[in-house]
């Protein structure tokens, strides 16, 4: 299944093709309002099936420089496990839906089997936050070759706290204040405590003080284990 804005060409895959139907309309909401169409010239989901994973990893993104017909831009490939976007009853069921959730015919009034199991806002969230990403990795706006290695993680906690303080500037969806103060509260306290000036720090990722990857790079220096 594939679109085309554009010259942005966007396609989404997963296992359960229903899956796919209900991901593409929030994939091209996200390159719409990102304008991706600006750097990639194609854009692709796919949904794998990662059995026995109760917690999802983290999303996967492959980006390649590529060239069609005159125009150079980039293609990009991001992996994603089922369990970002589907609401699942773990409890004495395997991770996968059983064909019924898919076949199932909803009765008048009712919420169809899709509604009830896809989650549309996380998604949003997901696609928002890991676009903009890569919209700053082709528009060399963030190097992650020039990250040392003993900060990587630390570095992504902090930028991750950029990127969705420019989504909620940007009225877009992304992941709230909360649910990033809890990230950064479970990585940096892992080596200390949390001081006000650490929250003081945090404030100004989110809030666009602190903004490239350079400077974001210097405040790790006054975070614990940076």
């Amino acid at each position: 299944m594939s679109t085309g804005p554009g010259s942005l060409h966007l396609d989404c895959q997963a296992l359960q093709p229903e899956l796919g139907v209900l991901v593409l309309p929030h994939l091209e909401e996200a390159a719409r309002s990102l304008e991706l169409a600006a750097d990639f010239l194609s854009l692709a989901v796919i949904v794998d099936d990662l059995p026995g994973v109760t917690e999802p990893p983290a999303p996967w993104l492959h980006l390649v420089e590529t060239r069609r017909g005159d125009r150079q831009g980039w293609s990009g490939v991001l992996f994603c496990a089922e369990t970002h976007f589907l609401r699942l009853d773990l409890v004495g069921a395997s991770l996968l839906p059983t064909p019924e959730i898919w076949d199932a015919v909803a009765l008048p009034g009712e919420a169809g089997p899709e509604a009830a199991t896809f989650r549309e806002l996380p998604a949003r969230r997901l696609l928002h936050h890991e676009l903009l990403v890569a919209r700053d990795l082709v528009r060399r706006n963030l190097a992650p070759a020039a990250i040392p290695r003993g900060v990587v993680e630390s570095f992504a906690a902090a930028w991750a706290v950029t990127v969705d303080g420019r989504l909620h500037r940007l009225g877009l969806p992304g992941y709230t204040m909360a649910e990033r103060r809890s990230t950064f509260s479970r990585h940096f306290s892992s080596a200390g405590v949390l001081l006000p000036g650490h929250w003081e720090i945090f404030q100004s990722l989110w809030d666009g003080a602190v903004t490239g990857w350079r400077d974001v790079l210097a405040v790790l220096r006054h975070l614990p284990g940076g």
